[in-house]
């Protein structure tokens, strides 16, 4: 062979590896930026520098363009090593950053994301609910109720579940839980998806009776249970792409209209630490209308700008690194931290998140607890000692053990200045049975009653019996009256007398048991009955008295 035909042979074969090469650097880019594509629609990620999961993407990406890229050519060439490279330098980089942002590092500032005011007068600074808005309705029997409704209307048990989501929301007169209806699935979403979901469910959470499922003119398109554009997520990252966004709610405003209320949230500590609400995004699912607002534009009847889980973490954080980060794992001195479960609670209007703080190791009682407004991120802790929720719970279980019931966790309430659980007993088929009252400072204090009412005024005697009250309730009235109607009926086993009495527009419930003379009592008798007054249109008696006999 000759020297010039083996020179055109080498350049040859050197060209042929060349556009080998290109071909594969090609082939390789365009393969990752398909799979790209593909990620991006279905994982929707917030193309935020402030993100770890970006630096995390795109260092998969550059991964995988560094391995298809040596597969094709079969060594790792200049690309393959560049590629690979800077993959890993990404994720060093973000573990470098999150431990330049971790508690280890910035214990202070995690304590100090939330401002929380301190005081132990909580009869003066926790509101008193009153009797008729006492929340009587959980999540769990709110489910069962919704169940119920959506079986009333032909077919859409078919088309549709219930999101069990059910939210906690204050309207202008009410206290509400809604739960949109959701899709069955991709085809029953194919069926819908020109009319959307039509109805969602919304419980007075004050009377179990107060049940509707509202029918909208036009259904909701855009919703989570939704697919490809009509979802929910997808819909808002397609117009908001670098927000963090977190914790979906469903409410309604004042008039009973529908929205999403998503929460954006920024870190606040170090480079991807302490994340911490910042605004939300307001989506009507009708018309797919929606609008960013800060926190402090957000619309009056939003509830939940802080999502529950990110405040309940704060909250946690101030409690456990009031010594910095080394007492965690040393002398754990003065640390506090929540209880286990959280309930919420509407006050004027706006909802709030508590749950009991407990000593680091300590047994079943509470230092005090911590309520959270979630639409302005106020926070107090009442140092309050007493029990916590499960010991409030077992005690109401203990107070009718051989009927079996269980507790639901506890409501926190101010009844006549004193910190109170309130806790429905429910049977094994999860039916409200009876309610109870518990004392947070002495859980051996518990009132139980058919009635809110009962159950309330039971407990009422025994803070006075104990001398923790003076006189009894504030609300307790005394009245003379004569008797316009009375009838009876059983109740669980148990007489009870239905009376109206003259210049009073309220229905009286008086249990056999409170007086001898019910029986003999007749339309036109004067008597004298004693009961707590509140807003509710039916009242029970506490004490009656028949003053046209002397028994």
């Amino acid at each position: 062979m000759s020297k010039k035909y083996r020179t055109d042979f080498a350049w040859a074969f050197e060209g042929q590896k060349a556009r080998g090469a290109k071909k594969s650097l090609i082939t390789s880019l365009f393969l990752v930026l398909l799979l790209a594509f593909v990620v991006d629609y279905l994982t929707l990620p917030a193309y935020n520098l402030r993100n770890s999961g970006i630096y995390l993407l795109f260092a998969f990406y550059f991964g995988v363009f560094g391995i298809l890229n040596f597969l094709m050519t079969q060594k790792f060439s200049g690309p393959s090593r560049a590629s690979l490279t800077l993959s890993g330098l990404l994720v060093a980089f973000v573990v470098v950053m999150s431990i330049l942002g971790s508690e280890f590092i910035n214990a202070a500032k995690y304590r100090n994301q939330i401002v929380i005011s301190e005081t132990t007068d909580f009869s003066s600074s926790f509101d008193k609910i009153s009797l008729a808005k006492i929340p009587v309705v959980d999540r769990d029997t709110a489910m069962q109720l919704g169940d119920k409704q959506i079986g009333k209307v032909q077919g859409l048990g078919s088309q549709f579940n219930i999101d069990p989501a059910y939210t906690l929301v204050s309207t202008k007169d009410e206290i509400l839980r809604v739960s949109p209806l959701e899709y069955q699935g991709l085809i029953k979403w194919f069926q819908n998806r020109d009319s959307g979901v039509p109805n969602f469910v919304r419980i007075n959470v004050n009377d179990a009776s107060d049940v509707d499922l509202v029918s909208l003119e036009q259904g909701m398109k855009y919703v989570p249970s939704a697919y490809f554009d009509q979802d929910l997520l997808r819909h808002v990252r397609f117009a908001y792409r670098t927000e963090i966004l977190q914790d979906f709610s469903f409410e309604i405003d004042d008039e009973g209209n529908p929205y999403y209320v998503i929460s954006v949230v920024e870190p606040e500590i170090g480079l991807f630490g302490g994340l911490d609400a910042v605004g939300v995004i307001v989506v009507d699912p009708i018309t797919g209308d929606m609008e960013k607002y800060s926190v402090e534009d957000v619309p009056d009847w939003v509830d939940r700008v802080q999502p529950t889980a990110l405040a309940w973490y704060q909250i946690d954080n101030w409690g456990y690194y009031i010594r910095g980060f080394w007492n965690t794992i040393f002398g754990q001195k003065d640390m506090i931290q929540t209880t286990e479960g959280y309930n919420y609670v509407s006050i004027e209007g706006y909802t709030y998140v508590f749950s009991g703080l407990t000593s680091v190791g300590a047994d079943q009682s509470i230092v005090g607890f911590t309520l959270i407004n979630l639409h302005t991120k106020e926070a107090k802790f009442y140092r309050i000692g007493g029990a916590d929720e499960s010991s409030a719970m077992s005690s109401a279980q203990g107070q009718v053990q051989d009927l079996g019931y269980r507790a639901t966790f506890p409501v926190l309430l101010n009844v006549e200045g004193q910190p109170t659980y309130f806790i429905s007993l429910k049977d094994q088929e999860g039916l409200v049975k009876l309610y109870s009252f518990v004392a947070v400072t002495d859980y051996s204090l518990v009132g139980v009653g058919q009635t809110v009412a009962s159950a309330q005024i039971a407990y009422i005697e025994k803070l006075t019996e104990k001398g923790i009250i003076d006189g009894g309730s504030s609300q307790m009235k005394t009245i003379e009256a004569k008797v316009l109607s009375i009838d009876t009926a059983i109740v669980d086993g148990n007489s009870n007398y239905y009376l109206r009495l003259e210049g009073l527009d309220k229905l009286f419930i008086a249990p056999i048991r409170i007086d001898a003379e019910l029986p003999i009592t007749a339309v036109g008798d004067l008597v004298r009955v004693t009961y707590l007054d509140n807003e509710s249109a039916t009242l029970v008696i506490n004490a009656f008295d028949n003053l046209q006999y002397d028994y």
